[in-house]
């Protein structure tokens, strides 16, 4: 009998022990990362493909888009259009912001790996931070003035106003994560390694993707509108008015400065 016991002993001590390892390894094994990228591959496969058809199309879609813009600016900078020329120019930018942007988050959803989306998240962040910066000064006094010259109706007027309130908004709210972000390349560039492994640690790739759709959502209104702009002002009366009032400005400056 105490032969008994002592087997049924060594037997539970020896299960125990293979179900203590056993576990360890599994723990192990899910913390590879060769594993957990595997696994995120398979997992994560089908709505990959969707994301890709979805940006193929929207991409199609854009680059009609940015094509008949840029024929447009550069008509407009050739005949001495000036207010036309500088709402197609606020157009052109923010198209080929956004499409950066749809590049970026392409790229996120099918990165393998933390330390990739986090890479791919950095440079969303730069990109986010310096657009935010940018886009209020390039709806300054300058695109008001050629808004007021080509006479864009009230209700255009608006929209512009309100989405320009939300871009100032998006870039006090966000200046600070962004920035926070952007100086993991400071410490790259400072050489600091540990700096710069630990910037990258903190950074949340689904945060800077949240906030790259929130600005995404504002630029696909305001670049509609613009567009919009584009064509109210497309007439020959509204293109010759341009013209001539751009012509008169200019031999005016010319007048001042001698």
């Amino acid at each position: 009998m105490n032969f008994v016991r002592e087997l049924r002993a060594a037997f539970a001590s020896s299960a125990e022990l293979y179900r203590q390892r056993t576990e360890a390894q599994r723990a192990d094994l899910v913390h590879n990362e060769q594993f957990k990228n595997a696994v995120e591959t398979v997992v994560l496969f089908r709505n990959r493909v969707r994301s890709r058809a979805d940006a193929r199309r929207r991409n199609k879609i854009r680059k009609e888009a940015l094509i008949s813009v840029r024929h447009t600016l550069q008509q407009a900078t050739n005949m001495n259009a000036h207010n036309i020329q500088t709402i197609f120019n606020v157009a052109l930018y923010l198209l080929q912001l956004d499409q950066d942007l749809a590049y970026f988050t392409t790229d996120m959803v099918c990165a393998i790996g933390d330390r990739r989306r986090a890479f791919v998240a950095k440079h969303e962040a730069l990109l986010l931070y310096e657009a935010a910066k940018d886009i209020p000064e390039l709806l300054g006094k300058k695109f008001r003035d050629a808004i007021t010259a080509l006479s864009v109706p009230a209700d255009q007027v608006e929209v512009i106003n309100a989405v320009s309130s939300d871009l100032n908004r998006f870039w006090r709210t966000h200046r600070e994560f962004l920035g926070t972000i952007r100086n993991v390349l400071t410490a790259h560039r400072e050489h600091d390694a540990l700096a710069y492994t630990q910037a990258l640690d903190s950074i949340g790739p689904l945060e800077v993707m949240h906030r790259a759709a929130e600005l995404s959502q504002l630029l696909e209104i305001l670049v509609c509108q613009l567009i919009g702009i584009g064509r109210l002002t497309s007439s020959p009366g509204t293109i010759l008015r341009d013209i001539v009032r751009s012509n008169g400005a200019s031999a005016k400056q010319k007048r001042n400065a001698a």
